[in-house]
């Protein structure tokens, strides 16, 4: 089982512990467990390294889709899309395992101390979690700007930086420091992505990791974000109808921020995160330019 899906796992399952459904999801898995291990054309599907991820996805979200718990329906669907097709089973099975042992209050015996890669795909799946249950662009960025600040409040403090990198101190302590610290002071999710290194990594390992976080936190809400340049400025029912457009094409819920941009003579150009959409009169007349000017393209 991957790292990523792991750390995932922890956070749904956290989420459902906090909302009371934790004996739900985990009957709900051990159910479609079953019915994986009992169908042998649901098994097929879902195993088949050969089938697209995001086909195997959508069988599972459409056979499960408002008949489930939502935790259990998140975490189905982040099996079938992020793990090994041919892995599917045992991925369910140690999920299955750990929510019941969260629901029973049973401790792991000998917690596993990851290494820097191990762990930094274990938080990155972490972070996935939590950050995809916040639906409010403003909470997020003021997850980004809690947890930025508190990396720089360790990296600025030599005793609170030796204490949270100890090895002699047992990685409970070291995340109970961090919990503390935040307590009161920061947002649930900042509490929970600042703390989270602390329990599965290495203790010289946790700086990187906390900034780690901070960098994916940062992506996702540039990933919300639209950033539009328009000749023109767009009236609020403009912006909102480019929002739903744009919405749409990246499947997620976006915010839109325009700026004023006379190069782009018309149209728009859109950066999602690390994506561009040029729609802009600009862009077509240079198409238009590089094709006149190609080898035997027409002069007329």
């Amino acid at each position: 089982m991957r790292e990523h899906l792991r750390g995932y796992a922890d956070a749904v399952l956290e989420d459902a512990a906090a909302a009371g459904t934790l004996g739900e999801v985990a009957s709900g898995l051990a159910g479609f467990a079953r019915l994986l291990e009992t169908s042998e054309e649901l098994r097929v599907v879902l195993t088949d390294g050969g089938v697209p991820a995001a086909s195997r996805s959508a069988v599972a979200e459409e056979l499960l889709a408002d008949r489930v718990e939502g935790g259990v329906l998140r975490l189905v669907r982040q099996a079938v899309a992020a793990g090994r097709a041919g892995e599917l089973a045992g991925d369910l099975a140690w999920i299955v395992t750990k929510a019941e042992a969260i629901r029973d209050d049973r401790r792991e015996r000998s917690p596993v101390v990851l290494g820097r890669h191990g762990a930094l795909e274990r938080s990155g799946g972490y972070a996935g979690g939590v950050l995809e249950a916040i639906e409010d662009r403003e909470v997020l960025s003021e997850v980004e700007d809690q947890l930025f600040r508190f990396e720089r409040a360790v990296d600025a403090s030599p005793e609170l930086t030796e204490a949270l990198t100890s090895p002699a101190l047992p990685a409970e302590v070291r995340a109970g420091v961090v919990s503390d610290l935040l307590a009161g002071r920061a947002l649930e999710p900042t509490r929970r992505l600042a703390t989270y290194p602390a329990r599965i990594g290495r203790p010289r390992d946790f700086v990187e990791l906390l900034q780690a976080l901070v960098t994916r936190v940062g992506s996702e809400v540039d990933r919300r974000v639209a950033v539009v340049r328009s000749v023109v400025a767009l009236t609020a029912e403009q912006e909102d109808r480019l929002a739903a457009a744009l919405s749409r094409v990246v499947g997620q819920q976006l915010e839109v921020r325009v700026t004023v941009d006379p190069s782009v003579l018309g149209g728009f150009v859109a950066t999602i995160g690390d994506t561009l959409l040029d729609a802009s009169v600009r862009h077509r007349l240079d198409s238009i330019r590089e094709r006149l000017t190609l080898p035997g393209a027409p002069t007329t």
